[in-house]
């Protein structure tokens, strides 16, 4: 198990999905919550949850945890409150790994200008990878990497215009790793009604315009792979 403790604030259904599995990747667990709702349904669910004030100070968690040893994940249900809540962690806490969940593109621009380490977008698909990750050793090392060690390792999304020459392929016919040299994690399908499907799952998806791919790699081959995507390498 690693030496490291995770501070969740926030207690909604996908902060939830990384409470039930952070066992297994922390030797400590703290939630955080900001309303008496949060706080009654994390004990519904079995977990006991503290109430804190965003307007107050950090000095229980500095006496609480060693900082060095400390990751923090910002899931908050309002994303304003989860930008608030970084900047205020990242100007006590110099270097606190912080992990923010956002719903959207703006709100990623948002809280990585707040000081986030890493901000994983779309928070509904953000928990469902670190679910199905927490639950496969080796992936999990590679979500470690990811949070602790390499700051050029990130999780984006990439929407298929009409244009795009991945448009009527199957999945099996793209080979991510071998000529992107990133990982495909799973895809959206716009059809089925935004549902997720990890790429780890083996099925042959055929890729439509609208379909989002979320993939993992070192950013410069992710913007190498948005800009073959979306067509900016032809000709």
């Amino acid at each position: 198990m690693s030496l490291y403790s995770a501070a969740i604030f926030g207690f909604n259904e996908y902060a939830h999905q990384i409470i039930k599995h952070a066992g297994l990747q922390y030797k400590n667990i703290a939630i955080f919550v900001i309303s008496e709702e949060e706080k009654i349904a994390a004990l519904q669910a079995g977990y006991s949850a503290e109430l804190i004030d965003l307007s107050d100070d950090w000095d229980e968690i500095q006496e609480r945890f060693s900082m060095q040893r400390l990751v923090v994940f910002c899931a908050l249900a309002d994303d304003a409150e989860n930008v608030f809540l970084t900047i205020s962690l990242r100007a006590t806490f110099e270097h606190l790994h912080i992990i923010a969940l956002a719903q959207n593109a703006e709100s990623v621009l948002k809280m990585k200008s707040a000081g986030a380490n890493k901000v994983l977008p779309s928070v509904e698909i953000a928990a469902n990878i670190i679910f199905d990750m927490l639950e496969k050793p080796i992936v999990t090392r590679v979500l470690h990497s990811v949070i602790y060690e390499d700051n050029l390792l990130n999780v984006i999304e990439v929407k298929l215009g009409e244009d795009s020459f991945l448009c009527g392929k199957y999945l099996n016919d793209i080979y991510f790793r071998r000529d992107y040299d990133v990982i495909l994690l799973g895809i959206v399908d716009q059809e089925l009604g935004t549902s997720f499907n990890f790429a780890s799952k083996g099925l042959n998806h055929h890729i439509d315009a609208g379909d989002i791919l979320v993939v993992m790699g070192y950013q410069e081959k992710l913007d190498e792979l948005i800009r073959v995507v979306r067509g900016e390498n032809n000709g």
